[in-house]
C-alpha cells in the first residue's frame, strides 16, 4: 500500500508541474528562472516519493548514514 500511495502522489505533483512546464518557453529568462526555483522543492518531493516506492526504507538509511559522517 505505500508503494502506491507513494506512486500517486509522485505522479499528482507532476501533473501539477506538466502545464507551468508546458508555457514556460514564452516567457522572460528571469520569470522562467524563477518559476524553476518555486518548483525545485515540488520535483525533489517528486523525486522522494518515487524513489521510496522504488526500495521502501532506502530514505531512512541514506539519512542514517549522512548523520553517522
Amino acid at each position: 500500500m505505500p508503494r502506491v500511495l507513494n506512486i500517486s502522489l509522485a505522479i499528482v505533483l507532476l501533473a501539477c508541474l506538466s502545464p507551468v512546464v508546458y508555457r514556460l518557453g514564452g516567457l522572460r529568462t528571469w520569470v522562467q528562472v524563477l518559476v524553476v526555483l518555486l518548483c525545485l522543492p515540488v520535483v525533489l518531493v517528486a523525486l522522494a516519493c518515487l524513489s521510496s516506492a522504488a526500495r521502501p526504507g532506502s530514505l531512512g538509511r541514506a539519512l542514517r548514514r549522512l548523520r553517522s559522517r
